[in-house]
């Protein structure tokens, strides 16, 4: 269908910057652009380019619906790609091919919707084609030059095609589909014999079985396969010694057996491919509330590698070269190590909030008494912009440059104990100040915990009204505010637990003032639902300016039933039970 008179000829340089060799060069493209054809017209009218696949449209019966109005993309093979897949394929023409064998060609190939280049990353493209399938774009070094691939199986030689309904994108070969199930290609893969063996005892291997699963959770799914060797690296050389190790039921097809929680512990639901998995925090897997937590270091896709309770545990890497692994109802990943369910219990986390990666990196700033560190009547300290820090972020209602900043003190101060001697300044307020601030938390045991927040309580003006804040976990509101300009009651250590406060410093007793003012406030308990990191954020309350003189010193989250009151933490680092 015709929609505009005019004819409108335009050339755009169309260039994405990607992480490549040193050596590729720059990715230019020419778009080409025009508003008096259709897809099946354009086709048809460069069949010096196309005519092939323009028959595969046109015996697939597509062709109307093709040259309808309509929001699509194609990738389009050229005629030279078109002949090399009947080459391979032993076919003399297109015409060899059955209706529904063209059909499903053409809607490997199709997407409902438009896309250009700008949406083609180091991944899955944001719709499936109309095959149900996902379309997986990146970049390749070929001769020197940078080009778009298309499922590792085609390149693009000219993209950005825009028609009436639609674009194309002409590629070099036919695409391929994934004929198989995620079961079926980890089956497939003789590296994965003994993998394959427990998805079966399991039950796993027929849930993963599943093309067009009528439960829509589960409509695509991931496997994080073990090779054989990765399991024979630690010792399981078959499948009777994987059971052997695992299975203390007996019965593996049990939810409660460990092997069962093994298997389930390695599939996800959708369809992720790496840079799916690197671009999240956390991802849930079959096994109720547990997760793995992903890592991008350097090139390589890590799992599990995490800082828990001050130890560093080495994580699993994910193989490149053989993950990414397309199957009819997901993506297989290969794991270059065993790992499985850790069986962990809740443990009192002493989350400093000023200890950052990006802090510890500025060697002359990070737990520096300096001048620039020091906090003066007016705040003091550092200064941060939004979008400096991973794992904290803030927001202002009327301005876009609001910071918080970072504050060390002397170690002979005798007025400011924060542990390790330094703190969070936290502008609060609503004006150009923070409405709210949000930090992801370290790793956290599934259980339930109090939450209290520790911080010195300063006050700008004798006139300033109180002002509350909240504190959220995960989204959801604690029992309890609390003030940042808020004293701590006089009272016997039991007497201050029972109003939800607590002496949290190795603050002098003798010195009233850094007793009082160095405050541990209970904001409520929370039960983790599972073992991740979550999200902790304080959102100021009240309607007034607030203040700059916030200084947050740390988060704890104790064990309800574990000692709330010791140890006593120091500026030097060190515990007093």
């Amino acid at each position: 269908m015709k929609t505009s008179n005019l004819f409108i000829a335009a050339l755009f340089a169309c260039a994405l910057a990607f992480s490549c060799l040193s050596s590729c060069k720059k990715l230019e493209y020419v778009t080409a652009t025009t508003t008096d054809v259709n897809i099946y017209d354009y086709l048809v009218k460069n069949g010096d380019k196309y005519s092939e696949f323009a028959k595969v449209i046109d015996k697939a019966g597509y062709s109307s619906f093709l040259n309808a109005y309509g929001a699509y993309t194609l990738f389009a093979p050229t005629n030279d790609g078109v002949q090399a897949f009947l080459k391979e394929a032993g076919k003399a023409s297109v015409d060899a091919f059955t209706q529904a064998e063209l059909q499903n060609i053409v809607k490997l190939h199709l997407i409902q919707d438009t896309i250009n280049t700008s949406s083609f990353t180091d991944g899955k493209l944001p719709k499936v084609t109309m095959l149900g399938q996902y379309i997986l774009t990146g970049v390749t070094n070929v001769n020197g030059a940078s080009s778009y691939i298309i499922n590792r199986q085609a390149l693009v030689v000219q993209p950005n095609i825009r028609l009436s309904n639609g674009n194309i994108h002409a590629i070099d070969h036919v695409l391929k589909a994934a004929t198989k199930t995620v079961a079926q290609t980890i089956e497939s893969n003789p590296n994965f014999s003994i993998f394959t063996q427990a998805l079966k005892a399991t039950g796993y291997y027929d849930s993963l079985n599943i093309v067009n699963n009528p439960d829509t959770t589960r409509r695509f799914l991931t496997a994080t396969a073990e090779t054989n060797k990765a399991l024979a690296d630690s010792g399981i050389a078959s499948y009777a010694a994987l059971k052997a190790k695992y299975s203390n039921t007996g019965n593996p097809m049990n939810p409660n057996d460990s092997l069962h929680m093994y298997v389930a512990y390695h599939l996800f639901t959708d369809a992720r491919y790496l840079a799916d998995i690197v671009s999240t925090v956390s991802i849930p897997t079959l096994q109720p509330l547990e997760v793995v937590t992903p890592k991008l270091d350097g090139e390589a896709v890590l799992l599990n590698d995490i800082v828990f309770n001050g130890n560093h545990e080495p994580g699993i890497e994910l193989e490149r070269t053989t993950s990414d692994v397309t199957a009819s109802n997901g993506v297989v990943h290969s794991a270059k190590a065993h790992f499985a369910v850790k069986i962990r219990v809740p443990i009192r986390i002493d989350f400093d909030v000023a200890d950052q990666p990006e802090l510890r990196k500025l060697t002359n700033v990070y737990r520096q008494a300096t001048t620039a560190n020091a906090i003066t009547s007016s705040g003091g300290g550092t200064s941060f912009a939004k979008g400096t820090f991973a794992d904290i972020t803030w927001n202002s209602n009327t301005s876009t440059t609001s910071t918080l900043a970072y504050c060390c003190v002397s170690p002979t101060n005798t007025t400011y104990y924060s542990w390790r001697a330094d703190y969070l300044r936290i502008p609060m307020g609503n004006t150009s100040r923070n409405i709210w601030v949000e930090f992801r938390t370290p790793l956290l045991v599934k259980g339930r915990y109090k939450v209290w927040i520790c911080y010195y309580r300063a006050k700008a003006s004798t006139n300033n009204p109180a002002f509350p804040n909240r504190v959220d976990f995960d989204g959801q509101p604690m029992q309890r505010t609390f003030d940042f300009s808020e004293q701590k009651p006089v009272g016997t250590p039991g007497e201050l637990e029972a109003l939800g406060y607590k002496q949290y410093t190795e603050a002098p007793l003798s010195n009233a003032a850094p007793d009082i003012n160095n405050v541990a406030r209970l904001v409520g308990t929370v039960d983790v639902p599972t073992t991740d990191r979550h999200s902790v954020r304080i959102t100021f309350l009240a309607n007034s300016t607030g203040q700059e003189l916030n200084y947050l010193d740390m988060i704890q989250f104790i064990p309800i039933n574990d000692d709330q009151q010791r140890p006593l933490f120091s500026r030097d680092g060190t515990l007093k039970p």
